[in-house]
């Protein structure tokens, strides 16, 4: 007894100190090294002595699974538990502790789930077909109508984000897709340099890492194992090879055949391999062979979206980009074209080919005199006519105006001015489609405007936002900050127009806040703005950030008659 006094006397003056800051380190509860089903699997742990967590993670393959906050009481025991589904195959658990200070994570359990936990990947004898149907199609929710989005021809476009099923809780169940015509996966990410990611986001880059092994560079694979393929919805049975996010997709593809389902490759934090890819020959051959592979493997994808971000520089990584990435970009497009080609001729399907692109002149120019040549091969060329103006300046604007302010602060920022550069470059106008913001961008303590017209003022910081600061979602704006879907402004805010840019804007002078946004109206004026020039259509991003409102100006805009 007496070492151990010494002992505890000791841990009580680190802790003093702030030398034993971090959690003790947790241990997982005893489980059996096999289960027939893995189904309501129960895991605990605990820690019998010592410095507390005020938050936990459960990971199953490195991909997190339960997370949890905790209520502090050093230095006494600490535990807690959760219910998970653990599908057929190998699953090696850690819990990691954390606190202020630092994380402690516990040793790894494996446990293994009988089944076919091989054929985990959607191949084999698992026929995608034999899926519980019951409930769907699902019908429309929030304020989402019913349209003919086949009447124009054009393109009703969204995304939908792996991520989304989490916090936002906007599950595969929950998309309008009687209401659009593509479907945008976002995101799937690719094997090799990812410093961005790292950078941004290291959980998520340890769940790549371990997604990879075994992989080679410049391969794609999913990035939340547990998100896309195993999470269990209403329906699914324990041994279904393939559940989560994935399986509910070729339900949706059930229900709506007719809607296209692309793999987004890419996004702002997931860039870094293309601008290998779209100058070495040889990472673009293992992509396009990997990104075949797994487009054959999920059939319900309809083709390949790349969302590199951006040819020739300017992205999360300023040490990447160079004159070359535009005729690389051009070349993917060539390549990934002609795989597609022999795919159809192998399954009978169609493919298409698109790709998410900046809304600004400056980054569009990289690729130059190419455009014609890509556009040839590719389906749809989405402008990402948003975030041209946020608060990661001091710059203010609209950050998805359709035409330039005439006191705007930048050139070549407004949608208009993007589709007209594209034009110049012998771009069919059809390929092109306007990107519709279901979010607004804003800052706080913004100073020198005036009542009404905030934007001979200068910015601030960013404002809180819904998931990230200087961010909000549509739908808390017109809770929040409109009063509705017409409203003139509540909580300080007033709503103004701006005739001359076609966008909407709320503005609290008293308090210096800005917002920025798509509204019904703006929306509108986009979609009158594609049948004027005859462009290819719209899409939006993200589709968990609208309350239905603003996807239903988009089909009204192009013209698309209520059913």
């Amino acid at each position: 007894m007496k070492h151990q006094r010494v002992l505890l006397g000791l841990s009580t003056a680190l802790l003093s100190t702030g030398l034993m800051a971090a959690p003790a380190q947790p241990n997982l509860s005893w489980l059996p090294a096999s289960l027939d089903d893995g189904s309501n699997t129960n895991i605990a742990w605990n820690v019998w002595w010592g410095e507390n967590g005020s938050s936990w993670t459960l990971s199953d393959n490195g991909n997190p699974i339960c997370q949890s906050s905790l209520t502090r009481n050093d230095p006494n025991p600490q535990n807690a538990s959760c219910t998970v589904d653990l599908a057929a195959g190998s699953h090696e658990l850690v819990v990691e502790l954390c606190n202020d200070s630092g994380c402690t994570t516990s040793g790894a359990t494996t446990v293994t789930v009988a089944g076919s936990g091989d054929d985990d990947d959607g191949s084999g004898d698992w026929d995608p077909a034999d899926l519980d149907m019951t409930g769907w199609p699902h019908p429309l929710k929030q304020n989402n109508q019913p349209y003919d989005t086949q009447a124009s021809g054009k393109q009703v476009g969204a995304y939908f984000v792996e991520w989304g099923i989490y916090g936002r809780d906007f599950q595969p169940a929950d998309i309008p897709a009687e209401n659009i015509t593509h479907l945008y996966y976002g995101f799937i990410p690719i094997c090799g340099p990812n410093q961005s990611l790292a950078d941004a986001n290291p959980s998520g880059y340890s769940a790549l890492q371990s997604q990879c092994s075994g992989k080679q560079d410049y391969e794609v694979v999913v990035h939340d194992k547990f998100a896309a393929l195993e999470k269990s919805y209403p329906n699914d049975r324990w041994d279904q090879p393939v559940r989560g996010t994935f399986a509910q997709l070729y339900r949706l593809k059930q229900a709506h055949p007719d809607i296209t389902i692309l793999p987004s490759v890419g996004g702002w934090t997931l860039s870094d391999p293309l601008y290998d890819i779209g100058t070495d020959p040889a990472a673009r051959a293992i992509f396009i062979e990997s990104m075949i592979g797994f487009i054959r493997q999920y059939d319900f994808f309809d083709g390949i979206d790349i969302d590199w971000e951006f040819p020739g520089g300017g992205g999360a990584n300023p040490a990447l980009g160079s004159p070359a990435d535009g005729q690389g970009f051009v070349t993917l497009m060539q390549e990934l074209r002609v795989a597609l080609d022999e795919l159809e001729v192998e399954t009978g399907r169609q493919y298409q080919l698109t790709a998410a692109m900046s809304g600004g002149v400056e980054k569009l120019q990289a690729v130059g005199d190419g455009w014609a040549d890509a556009a040839q091969v590719m389906d749809h060329i989405n402008l990402m006519t948003y975030d041209y103006y946020g608060a990661w300046n001091n710059v203010l604007g609209h950050q998805t105006g359709l035409y330039p302010a005439p006191d705007a602060a930048m050139q070549g920022f407004s949608a208009h001015e993007a589709v007209q550069y594209m034009l110049s470059e012998n771009v069919p106008p059809q390929k092109l489609s306007l990107g519709v913001a279901m979010y607004g961008r804003g800052w706080k303590g913004v100073s020198g405007g005036q009542p009404d017209y905030p934007f001979t003022g200068t910015g601030g910081s960013a404002i809180e936002g819904s998931w990230e600061a200087g961010i909000q979602d549509y739908k808390d704006i017109e809770a929040e900050v409109m009063g509705g879907p017409s409203g003139s402004g509540i909580n300080g805010y007033q709503v103004f127009w701006d005739d001359i840019a076609q966008g909407s804007y709320a503005w609290n002078y008293a308090d210096g806040k800005l917002l920025t946004f798509d509204t019904q109206r703006s929306v509108e004026a986009k979609g009158n703005y594609v049948l004027q020039n005859n462009l290819g259509g719209l899409f939006a991003w993200e589709i968990d950030a609208d309350n239905g409102h603003l996807l239903n100006s988009m089909n009204s805009g192009l013209g698309h008659p209520g059913q």
